[in-house]
């Protein structure tokens, strides 16, 4: 993650940064994005840069981490509008927030997955649950009605939330291919849901 020192930094002077870093990992793969192209976009000498990251992961960490702060506000208003539905909360966030995200953030997105170190960046990013995404899997779960949950803990509310974004991820794949298949990847998903929601075997078996 992003050291003190680049938390410390002006509001303004973080976002050139940040701005910098997402174009180039939009204008290439991950693996090939360039630290020298960055830190030349951003206007900052070489060891600048490394007194804030380590490397090009951490950086691309706290983008991450900044989308996930809108992530939450979105999260917060779609599940207050859907009553705390955990299914049409999902429903509502593909629809609304995924499928209308900015053309750039697709792109990085993209580019994320197509990644040939995809596994290693995700890796590098996931290894332990930070204090903030523990903090926003505590907003996610404490915003559902889990009335209805079999199993309502916190560890199995994670689990199932890690199962609809890999579906969510599938189909955000599928739209970069063919963007006009947009209401078919909603129905698939919503599919998915379905068989999350109420399993595939018939409810009179015992």
């Amino acid at each position: 993650m992003p050291t003190e020192r680049f938390y410390n930094l002006p509001k303004e002077k973080k976002e050139i940064i940040k701005q910098a870093a997402m174009a180039e990992f939009v204008r290439v793969p991950f693996e090939k994005a360039s630290i020298n192209k960055i830190i030349k976009e951003a206007g900052i000498s070489r060891g600048s840069f490394y007194t804030y990251f380590e490397d090009k992961h951490d950086i691309l960490a706290y983008i991450f981490e900044d989308a996930a702060e809108n992530f939450q506000c979105a999260w917060e208003r779609s599940a207050k509008k859907n009553h705390g539905d955990l299914w049409k909360t999902m429903e509502s966030l593909l629809d609304g927030n995924v499928f209308d995200s900015q053309e750039t953030i697709l792109q990085l997105v993209k580019n994320i997955v197509d990644s040939v170190q995809m596994y290693g960046v995700t890796n590098h990013l996931s290894r332990d649950m930070s204090p903030g995404q523990f903090t926003m899997l505590m907003v996610m779960y404490e915003s559902i009605d889990k009335s209805d949950f079999k199993d309502q803990s916190i560890e199995t509310f994670g689990m199932l939330i890690s199962m609809i974004f890999y579906e969510m991820a599938r189909g955000l794949e599928w739209f970069y291919v063919h963007p006009e298949d947009k209401e078919k990847i909603k129905e698939v998903f919503r599919e998915k849901l379905d068989i999350l929601q109420y399993g595939i075997r018939k409810q009179n078996l015992k």
